[in-house]
């Protein structure tokens, strides 16, 4: 993946997260390669993987992007 999001392969956030009938938590994705729109999918997790994700998430969010320190 590249800075550019015309370039390469990306998935995007396309709507708010959603609970599906099995209970389980689905991310709607927008998939596009180089800037071409391929499709739509649904990332689906169950409690624990997305709990694992949240932790995750929650780990790297404690601190600002690099780019946002003071550097000496």
């Amino acid at each position: 993946m590249t800075a550019n999001p015309s370039q390469g392969l990306r998935a995007t956030r396309r709507a708010p997260v959603r609970l599906t009938a099995a209970g389980r938590i689905a991310l709607p994705l927008s998939i596009a390669s180089d800037g071409i729109p391929i499709g739509q999918t649904d990332l689906v997790l169950t409690h624990d993987e997305a709990s694992a994700l949240r932790a995750e998430l929650d780990r790297l969010l404690e601190f600002p992007p690099a780019h946002d320190r003071d550097t000496p």
